[in-house]
């Protein structure tokens, strides 16, 4: 964090159009804190043959404590998509591309793809700290200039809304709920339906509940502050409690070992095509690491497909839908982190001899919803052609052998009829 910013900044309360802009501020917060956690989880050589067995399984348990915590973020996604809805909006789960640009999120919210690391670690910590806790950021992570999200006038354009910590966001959203409940009425405010959301009865995520009224919202809110900062009393399962402990261990590995360097040589920032200002990015253009990641972001993409195919359903089926739309999520997404793993080992550029690649996260132009008969289909085809990406990946990777398998798995259990 910057130094010039060391107070909260005052919360707008706005229209309804305010609670949509927060809620998508707060889905994109949450999706690329959820794809950083993953990139620095896979970057650990916990299968690296030249490491002792037990250094191997101390790398597991901190790649298994930070895919945990990424893993929150996704149920704070569902939420946040719930939440939307129940308001009558459509879940967003657009995001910039990596690294993100200075100016989108506060000057204190810097995000971008790295290796684990001990800066890193600083920053994941810096992330998640509770609202009222002292940090400096990792080094290397502040942004050079301190800003403002300013705006002239706050009227009927929603603001934007700067905070210190991701729970000053979720504070802005809590108190402008509040406040259109008092202005508009519970009954008014909640005009989204239930059975559109995705609830515990189709996900086994802990914390996913379904909202449609102000007390669940609230609820909702506090889960997700809780789960990422922890309450006042420092839950030992936070977020912020998580990653101190991966950190203390990490503290004692080094003084054993000051050279020991537990992630793979990841370059920072790798980006999939290559960009006009190149400067703090890697362009992926080794030809087998380029092809794998293809792979990878296609199943990302896909795997994004069906998280947004799972909500807004409605009618008898709707639960089934729901199941086989996250049944394919989360298969793809192992699929993805299989690939992922294997390309933090593979060279990234013809020019950089040193440096390995990493999964970028690329985003798609659209990930809007699929309406119709034609909805399986589509997706059942995109599938085929993973299947497809999966061979060629597994011809250039033997340790992506499995892959094809486990699409065809997914496209088969997909494409049956409900």
């Amino acid at each position: 964090m910057n130094e010039s910013h060391t107070s909260q900044p005052d919360i707008i309360v706005g229209p309804r159009e305010q609670l949509f802009h927060l809620l998508a501020e707060a889905a994109e917060i949450e999706h690329t804190l959820m794809c950083s956690y993953l990139f620095a989880a896979f970057s650990l050589r916990t299968d690296d043959p030249s490491l002792e067995l037990g250094t191997q399984a101390l790398l597991g348990r901190w790649r298994q404590a930070i895919i945990s915590v990424a893993m929150d973020e996704m149920v704070h996604l569902l939420l946040v998509a719930n939440l939307t809805i129940a308001i009558g909006g459509r879940p967003w789960f657009g995001r910039p591309n990596f690294p993100v640009a200075p100016g989108y999120f506060p000057s204190g919210v810097s995000v971008r793809l790295t290796r684990f690391s001990p800066e890193t670690l600083d920053h994941l910590i810096f992330l998640e700290r509770p609202q009222g806790t002292e940090l400096p950021d990792g080094e290397g992570f502040e942004h050079g200039e301190a800003y403002d999200r300013e705006e002239a006038y706050h009227g009927l354009m929603p603001s934007v809304q700067d905070y210190l910590t991701v729970g000053r966001l979720y504070e802005a959203l809590r108190v402008n709920l509040v406040a259109s409940v008092k202005r508009l009425g519970e009954a008014e405010l909640f005009v989204g339906p239930v059975a559109g959301q995705v609830g515990p009865d189709v996900i086994d995520l802990e914390g996913v509940a379904t909202i449609g009224d102000l007390a669940s919202a609230l609820a909702a809110i506090e889960t997700i502050v809780e789960q990422g900062e922890g309450s006042p009393g420092d839950r030992a399962d936070s977020h912020y409690q998580r990653f101190l402990a991966v950190r203390s261990e990490y503290q004692v590995l080094v003084e054993r070992d000051p050279t020991f360097d537990p992630a793979w040589s990841v370059a920072d920032n790798p980006v999939m095509r290559r960009p006009p200002e190149p400067d703090g990015k890697l362009f992926v253009d080794e030809p087998a690491a380029a092809r794998v990641l293809d792979f990878a972001n296609a199943a990302y993409g896909l795997l994004l497909r069906c998280l947004v195919q799972s909500f807004g359903r409605s009618g008898s089926e709707a639960g089934a839908w729901q199941a086989k739309y996250l049944d394919a999520a989360f298969g793809l997404m192992h699929v993805m982190g299989s690939a992922a793993s294997a390309l933090t080992k593979m060279r990234a550029s013809t020019g950089n001899e040193d440096l390995t690649a990493g999964m970028t996260f690329t985003m798609l132009r659209s990930v809007e919803p699929m309406f119709g008969t034609t909805e399986q289909h589509l997706v059942s085809e995109r599938l085929r052609e993973l299947f497809g990406g999966a061979r060629m990946a597994a011809a250039v990777v033997p340790e992506l052998a499995s892959l094809p398998t486990a699409v065809d798995k997914i496209e088969r259990a997909f494409s049956k009829p409900l």
